[in-house]
């Protein structure tokens, strides 16, 4: 099933490109000490990947056209936002900083892991969209758009998500405030949300090709990444810290992951 899945792209080619390419970004960190750097490489690598599918695959020239569209646009959209607010010119985010603590000597052994692991990541969610863009089928479907109508709707929302925490985070006046307007009213990490719809985008573009329903793996796997292990805990805690009980009454009204309508305090 799985060899299937991936046969669109040549992994061990690009494993081999990516190591060489996220050891050189963990060495060139080394001296801004920003582990968000990764972050950034992750986009672009995953960009590049998807370009390469596009242009280069297999399948209709429209879907491909259309697929490697909504890749391009999700990374540069996200890679672009990491950059300007976690790299240039920033201090490395707080989860890196606790992360460094935690490996304590073996600070620099570990981030190069971090590093490495964003290779099989790449290649793991790129792989997705190249076997997406090898669909036998000619043209648009229906399902096809219901699929882009998903994309919009994620990409769009994390987007406005991710400004106005930018413009609330940007006012003094909101120093150890809580942002509890716009999508932060309905989501304490709407951003979060957005993120993994983005992932079910995909999953109507791949019915119809052989083993389609293993496409549910990428956006429960994001989801899960994001609500248990990487996302919304760190910033919890983080939030919990900063901001005390203002975060708390926060969490007694509004949903942690799913939007929904705010609880009466």
């Amino acid at each position: 099933m799985l060899p299937e899945v991936f046969s669109p792209i040549n992994l061990w080619e690009w494993f081999l490109w990516l190591t060489g390419f996220f050891t050189l970004l963990w060495i060139l960190h080394l001296r801004a000490r920003n582990a968000s750097y990764a972050d950034v490489g992750f986009c672009l690598a995953f960009g590049i990947i998807v370009l390469v599918c596009g242009v280069t695959g297999v399948g209709d020239l429209s879907r491909r056209t259309l697929i490697s569209g909504m890749g391009l646009l999700y990374a540069v959209r996200l890679g672009s936002h990491l950059f300007s607010h976690r790299v240039w010119r920033k201090p490395e985010d707080p989860r890196y900083q606790k992360i460094r603590t935690i490996l304590g000597d073996w600070e620099s052994v570990g981030m190069f892991g971090y590093f490495q692991l964003q290779v099989p990541a790449c290649l793991f969610f790129a792989g997705l969209l190249c076997w997406v863009m090898s669909h036998p089928v000619d043209g648009i479907r229906s399902w096809d758009i219901l699929g882009v109508i998903i994309f919009l709707v994620a990409v769009v929302g994390e987007a406005v998500a991710d400004r106005q925490l930018e413009l609330f985070r940007g006012d003094p006046l909101n120093k150890g405030q809580t942002l509890q307007t716009g999508l932060w009213r309905y989501s304490r990490h709407p951003n979060y949300f957005f993120e993994s719809l983005h992932w079910w985008a995909y999953v109507p573009l791949a019915i119809g090709l052989p083993w389609s329903g293993l496409a549910v793996i990428w956006p429960f796997l994001m989801m899960s990444a994001l609500r248990w292990v990487s996302g919304v805990p760190w910033a919890e805690a983080q939030a919990l810290g900063s901001r005390g009980d203002s975060y708390r009454e926060y969490q007694r009204t509004t949903n942690m992951f799913f939007p929904w309508s705010p609880r009466k305090t």
